[in-house]
């Protein structure tokens, strides 16, 4: 009771403190939610437009991103990866870089080659379509980006010529008319990727029944490392593999090692903030309060009991302040997870891949529970000094403070 009748004798510089250490927990929830938020729709988005979750595929390409070696029999991943219940859906694609030729003009390309019915399940591709339709599994249609439709002067119903090298080491080329333009805002979707059927591209390339990678989307993506392990496992020695997106997207991990790396340095920051807010409180109580120490040990109390006060003054201040900032940090994260948090991302990130500019936060309690923790481990960290000092006074010298 003394100690929560100390804490607020001087109303101002107490509040003061709460609403450092409250705004200040409130900003790191709020920094730590957005990292973490942003990581989330950055994986989401990269597995769930190309990369997919788990991929099973040769493992002597020069670049696991976009394997163009085709695996000489992909059915053994295929029999895996239909009995594994953590795996959601799989496809079978082809991809490879070819020639997409127009009257007007040609221009190099990577050709994806997928399963329709799987691959919208599979990707988000299929809702970017801003004009015609997506892929059908029978006949020979093409969906591209507008930029290249536009680069190649092609419009809805026209036809193109793909050039890609099949099996024998001969020029395959096949005609296929446009029936859909996708528009994603990132200019490598738009302006230099195609899709067909599998089974067009199959027989384009004098290839049936093969495919250069399988890939899977799985029921849980922190499984991705597991599932890849497992597969590998039951593959055996030779040259296929599964892989992770981990292993794919390697840019995503250096991203969010720089992030979280960023989020590490901004809470010492905050944190020194909030040590330096409590040690100048209680320097300026202890300064005050000299002459009270010194009538508190005269009577009796002891110098253990001088320094637990002071402790326990500032344990409250850090609990009155960790509640508020806890609660702001709170409403922030809700109000910004309901209706978002506009960034010019999308705008940033466009070349590489398609991602929203609008950011919807969510929570991550076990990193919100660290740092209430450490806000009260550092309010504590802070007193000692004083309260240490303070277990030190003599009651003579100190009944003759001013």
């Amino acid at each position: 009771r003394l100690a929560w009748r100390n804490v607020w004798r001087n109303r101002r510089r107490s509040l003061i403190n709460v609403a450092a250490m409250g705004f200040g927990l409130a900003a790191i929830m709020f920094g730590q939610s957005l990292i973490i938020s942003l990581q989330v729709q950055l994986i989401e988005k990269a597995t769930g437009s190309i990369t997919g979750h788990v991929r099973i595929q040769r493992g002597d390409v020069d670049e696991s991103k976009f394997p163009e070696k085709f695996m000489a029999d992909p059915e053994p991943g295929a029999r895996l990866l239909d009995k594994d219940p953590r795996v959601s859906i799989w496809g079978r694609r082809i991809q490879i870089t070819g020639l997409v030729s127009a009257p007007s003009a040609s221009l190099g390309a990577l050709i994806c080659a997928v399963e329709p019915e799987k691959e919208r399940i599979l990707t988000d591709m299929s809702t970017y379509i801003k004009e015609g339709k997506y892929l059908e599994a029978d006949g020979k249609g093409i969906v591209m980006g507008r930029k290249i439709a536009g680069r190649l002067d092609v419009r809805l119903g026209e036809k193109v010529v793909l050039m890609a090298q099949a099996a024998d080491g001969s020029m395959g080329a096949e005609a296929f008319r446009v029936i859909g333009l996708h528009q994603t805002g990132s200019e490598s979707f738009d302006g230099q990727i195609v899709w067909v059927p599998l089974k067009a591209m199959q027989e384009m390339l004098a290839r049936p029944g093969q495919a250069n990678q399988l890939a899977a989307r799985l029921t849980d993506i922190n499984q991705a490392d597991a599932v890849a392990r497992d597969l590998d496992a039951a593959l055996g020695p030779g040259n296929v593999r599964a892989i992770s997106w981990k292993s794919i997207d390697r840019e995503i991990i250096s991203i969010q090692a720089f992030q979280n790396a960023i989020l590490s340095i901004v809470l010492v920051i905050v944190f020194a903030i909030v040590a330096l807010g409590i040690l100048n409180t209680q320097l300026m109580s202890l300064f005050e309060r000299v002459r009270e120490f010194g009538v508190l040990m005269a009577i009796g109390a002891r110098p253990s009991w001088i320094v637990l006060l002071i402790l326990a003054e500032s344990l409250l201040l850090g609990l009155v302040g960790a509640l508020f900032g806890a609660a702001l940090g709170t409403v922030l994260i809700g109000y910004f997870g309901r209706y978002g948090l506009h960034l010019p991302l999308g705008e940033a990130l466009s070349y590489f891949l398609p991602f929203p500019s609008v950011i919807y936060m969510h929570p991550s309690w076990r990193l919100h529970a660290f740092a209430c923790a450490s806000v009260f481990v550092i309010t504590l960290l802070a007193s000692l000094p004083p309260a240490l000092r303070a277990g030190r006074l003599k009651p003579a010298e100190a009944l003759r403070h001013v």
